[in-house]
């Protein structure tokens, strides 16, 4: 971690810090304002636009490093509180083993400089630019998001948002713990998904498609000549291309639909609006954004950021759409000197045990603890949530297999039965 000397008693602190640890005076001087206002006045202001496409600003002075920040993006960049579209299932792998290796290095005492070094030699090729740029970043004392913002395409943007707070608190291996462990979790249940999916579409729908039109064919009236070989593969033919293939093929473009919708902001944010208001997924995402939004506070109140700029950081470090608006509207008011948890208990996104913790703890002050220890409980809640939307989720699909199945198999006894009928009508018919 890099440090300085405070310039009053000499006591060593961290950059991101504001006042000095021991003597509590600041260690650098406040920008004037007109400097404020002719530079960036927060790192914000120079890498997102705000909800109504204006600049978001902070205080003037309130971050020391604010005015290394990277240059503006163009004004069509979405919000960072917006997720990016998902990965193919090996990338969410490779990301959960990238941050576990930086979270193992950084703790046991490696600098970041040589733990992104290390990885580097051993990454894959599409993850070694970002290690690579990542120690040169450190190497010259730049923040590390500086360099991941150059990767937006494989990070999410809350994770961003969790380098950004971890900078400013100072707890980057933290940091890189909470991501690999949602990398992990992500892991875990797309692959359960992804398997009970191969099995029902891989393997099922092919079968269906090329099933069907043999059944049509039966169900068709025998011709006066009969069937003969080449009326009845004709036929077969002809069902498969208007039945069989336009299927496929719509499956196929609903397929690709979807996966474009999922790069557009609008869609992701509707996406997650409607999706926190489902009966239990609404609940693991919800879970999983206050866990995300209270680990990271209790983690910068603990590095001794006053709590304004922390809510914040948090906020966006929550990463959901739907929440993170919501929580951002209390910043303005904790810079007046509102108590926080009058104000998580006005934005109703808290349960009650939530709010008296976080009332005893501003009472204490244990404040940052206490949001610690909140954030497990969600974190479990999360965990717990989880599990049931998988079991669940197997379950609707083998009831949708089993459903689809039976009546395919239903519609061909029928048909089969039917044509025997009417074979033996038409043999009689020829005898007579």
């Amino acid at each position: 971690m890099r440090m300085q000397a405070c310039p009053h008693c000499g006591a060593q602190n961290s950059v991101k810090r504001t006042k000095c640890y021991q003597c509590q005076k600041p260690l650098a001087a406040e920008a004037p304002a007109r400097q404020a206002e002719a530079s960036p006045a927060s790192r914000w202001e120079a890498i997102e636009l705000g909800r109504e496409g204006k600049q978001r600003v902070l205080r003037p002075g309130s971050d020391p490093i604010s005015l290394s920040a990277p240059e503006a993006p163009s004004a069509k960049q979405r919000p960072r509180f917006l997720p990016e579209r998902r990965s193919a299932l090996k990338h969410v792998r490779r990301m959960s083993v990238f941050f576990r290796e930086l979270h193992t290095l950084t703790r046991s005492g490696i600098t970041l400089a040589p733990a992104c070094r290390e990885i580097e030699r051993r990454s894959p090729s599409n993850l070694r630019a970002m290690a690579r740029e990542m120690a040169e970043a450190a190497e010259a004392g730049k923040p590390l998001s500086t360099a991941m913002e150059n990767h937006r395409a494989l990070l999410y943007p809350w994770h961003l948002g969790v380098v950004r707070a971890a900078e400013a608190g100072g707890f980057i291996p933290e940091a890189f713990e909470q991501i690999a462990h949602a990398y992990e979790v992500e892991w875990d249940t797309r692959s359960a998904l992804r398997m009970r999916l191969y099995f029902y579409v891989v393997l099922g729908l092919p079968a269906v498609l090329l099933s069907l039109p043999l059944i049509l064919t039966v169900a068709q009236p025998i011709p006066p000549e009969g069937w003969t070989p080449q009326t009845v593969i004709g036929t077969v033919i002809h069902y498969f291309r208007v039945v069989s293939m336009p299927i496929a093929a719509g499956v196929i473009g609903l397929t690709f639909v979807w996966q474009v919708l999922q790069s557009i902001a609008w869609f992701q944010g509707a996406q997650q609006q409607i999706v926190s208001r489902l009966p239990i997924v609404g609940r693991v995402a919800r879970a999983a954004a206050l866990d995300r939004y209270l680990a990271t506070l209790g983690l910068m109140l603990r590095g001794g950021l006053p709590i304004a700029q922390a809510a914040e950081e948090a906020a966006i470090a929550a990463g959901n759409a739907a929440l993170t608006p919501r929580l951002l509207d209390m910043v303005p008011r904790l810079r007046e000197g509102a108590a926080l948890s009058e104000l998580l208990a006005e934005s109703r996104l808290l349960d009650s045990d939530t709010l008296n913790m976080a009332a005893t703890g501003e009472v204490s002050g244990s404040l940052p603890e206490m949001l610690a220890r909140a954030a497990g409980y969600y974190r479990e809640e999360n965990e717990a949530k989880r599990k049931m939307l998988l079991r669940l989720a197997q379950v609707l699909f083998g009831v949708a297999w089993i459903i689809a199945m039976g009546s395919l198999i239903l519609f061909g006894v029928k048909v089969y039965f039917d044509f025997a009928f009417r074979t033996m009508d038409w043999m009689l018919e020829g005898f007579e």
